[in-house]
C-alpha cells in the first residue's frame, strides 16, 4: 500500500507541476495507476468510469444551480439585496459591514457559488463602503469571507459534489448546512461588531434613528428582499418537505429566477442572456471534467485497496479520535493554502471519507458540512485562496496584502466555527435527522 500510494502522489504532483488542468492530472494519474498498478481488465473499468461518472441524476443539479446564480448576477439583484439589508443593519456598530455579510448570505442561498457571491455582492458594496470611510482591510476581508458562505449555505455546489462522490443524500446535506451557515454568518458579524467597537476609526459611528423609523425601514426592506426570499423559501421548503429533489428544486428555482429577471428586474437583454448561458456551460463542463478525473483516480485507489488499508492503519492507532480529526483539519489547512477548494474536495474525499466516517465513526452528513467549512477556509487562505484573488480583482487596489490582512481574522473565526461544530455535531445533524 505504501509504495503504491507514494507512486500515485508523486505522479499526481508531477503532472500538476507541469501546469496541466487538475481534471486532466487526476484522470491521467488514475489511468496510469490502473494500467501499471492494476491487475488487468482495466479498459472495461475506465469505460464504466467515463460513463457512470457523469450519468448521475444528482449531478444535473450542478448546471441548474449554476444557471440560477448566473441569472441572478446578470439581473443586477445584488444591489437590491444590499439596499434592503442596509436598512435593517445600519444602526449597529460597523453597520454596512454587517450588511455585507448578510447580503452575501442571502445571495449565497440563491446562487450556491462563492465566486458568484463575491463578485455580485462585492462589486456593489465595496465602492460604497470605502466612500463612507470604512477601513479598506476589513471591507475586503468581509467581502472575501462573506463570499465563502456561497459553498455552505444551500444550495452548494461543493455539497452536490460531496454527495455524488460518497452516495449521501444531497437534500440532507443542503438542509444540514442551514444552521452551520447561519451560525458562521453570525460569528463573522460578531467579529465585525467587536472589531469596529475597539477600533473606532474602522467604521463611521452607528446611525441613530428612532424605533418608529427603524420599523419603517425594516418593512420597506421587504420590498427589496421578497424576490430572493421567494427563491430561498422555494428551495428550502420543497427539499425539506420532501416535495422535490435538489435537482427538481434547482430547475424550479432557475425558472423563478428567469421570470423575475424578465418581469420584475426587467434587465434582460440578448447579450446578458448569452453571457449567462455561456458562463453556465463553461463552469458546468469544468466541474464535470473534474468529476470524471476524480472518479478515475478514486477507482484506482479503491482497486488498490488504499483507502481501506489507510482506514485500518488509523484504526490501529491508540490516539484519541478527536486528536486524529484535529490532525486531519491541520492537513486540510496546509493543503488549502496550495489547492483550490473544489479541487481539494475531489482529490481528498476518496481517501479521507472512509477514515473519518468508517474508522473514526463521525456522521457522514456532519463530515460533509464540516468539510465544506474547511474548504471554505481554503478560499481565503494565501497563497492560493481563490476568493482572495477575486476580491482583489474588484478592490481597485494594487496591494494584495490589503485583502490578505483583512481576511486572516475571518480564517481564525472559521477555525472557531469548526471547533464548535466538532463539539456540538447536533448543529449539523438535527435538521436532516428530522426531515
Amino acid at each position: 500500500m505504501g509504495l503504491d500510494l507514494l507512486l500515485i502522489v508523486v505522479c499526481l504532483l508531477a503532472i500538476m507541476l507541469t501546469g496541466t488542468w487538475l481534471s486532466i492530472a487526476l484522470f491521467g494519474t488514475g489511468v496510469l495507476a490502473l494500467t501499471f498498478l492494476g491487475k488487468g481488465g482495466m479498459a472495461y473499468v475506465l469505460e464504466s468510469v467515463l460513463f457512470n461518472a457523469v450519468a448521475s441524476y444528482s449531478l444535473v443539479a450542478i448546471p441548474l444551480f449554476v444557471l440560477m446564480g448566473e441569472i441572478l448576477i446578470e439581473s443586477g439583484c445584488s444591489s437590491q439585496i444590499f439596499r434592503g439589508v442596509k436598512k435593517i443593519l445600519r444602526p449597529f456598530p460597523g453597520g454596512m459591514l454587517h450588511a455585507n455579510i448578510v447580503a452575501c448570505s442571502i445571495f449565497a442561498a440563491c446562487s450556491g457559488s462563492s465566486t458568484a457571491t463575491t463578485v455580485a455582492v462585492g462589486g456593489v458594496t465595496r465602492p460604497e463602503l470605502e466612500r463612507q470611510g470604512y477601513f479598506k482591510n476589513i471591507v475586503l476581508g468581509s467581502i472575501s469571507a462573506g463570499g465563502t458562505l456561497g459553498v455552505l449555505i444551500p444550495p452548494s455546489i461543493m455539497m452536490i459534489l460531496y454527495g455524488a462522490q460518497t452516495g449521501n443524500s444531497i437534500g440532507k446535506l443542503f438542509i444540514a448546512g442551514i444552521i452551520p451557515g447561519l451560525l458562521l454568518a453570525a460569528f463573522f458579524m460578531i467579529y465585525i461588531g467587536v472589531a469596529c467597537s475597539r477600533h473606532k476609526d474602522w467604521a463611521p459611528p452607528p446611525e441613530k434613528i428612532s424605533l418608529k423609523q427603524y420599523l419603517k425601514d425594516v418593512a420597506s426592506s421587504l420590498l427589496d428582499l421578497w424576490p430572493v426570499i421567494l427563491i430561498i423559501g422555494g428551495i428550502m421548503v420543497s427539499i425539506y418537505g420532501g416535495y422535490a429533489t435538489p435537482t427538481e428544486a434547482g430547475a424550479v428555482a432557475s425558472i423563478i429566477a428567469f421570470l423575475l429577471w424578465v418581469f420584475y428586474y426587467r434587465t434582460l437583454t440578448w447579450a446578458k442572456f448569452k453571457k449567462a448561458m455561456k458562463e453556465t456551460s463553461i463552469l458546468s463542463c469544468q466541474l464535470m471534467i473534474c468529476v470524471v478525473g476524480a472518479r478515475a483516480l478514486g477507482q484506482a485507489l479503491s482497486l488498490l485497496h488504499i483507502p481501506t488499508e489507510l482506514s485500518e492503519f488509523v484504526g490501529s492507532l491508540s490516539a484519541n479520535h478527536y486528536l486524529i480529526w484535529a490532525c486531519i483539519v491541520v492537513l486540510y489547512m496546509i493543503m488549502g493554502c496550495l489547492v483550490d477548494g473544489i479541487d481539494l474536495l475531489i482529490i481528498t474525499v476518496p481517501v479521507f471519507y472512509p477514515i473519518v466516517v468508517t474508522t473514526l465513526g463521525f456522521d457522514p452528513i456532519w463530515f460533509g458540512v464540516t468539510l465544506t467549512v474547511l474548504l471554505e477556509m481554503s478560499l481565503i487562505t494565501p497563497p492560493v485562496g481563490f476568493n482572495l484573488y477575486v476580491t482583489h480583482s474588484i478592490s481597485g487596489s494594487d496591494n494584495m496584502m490589503d485583502t490578505i490582512k483583512g481576511s486572516i481574522p475571518f480564517v481564525i473565526v472559521m477555525l472557531i466555527h469548526i471547533a464548535v461544530l466538532t463539539a456540538f455535531p447536533i448543529l449539523a445533524t438535527y435538521l436532516p435527522n428530522n426531515m
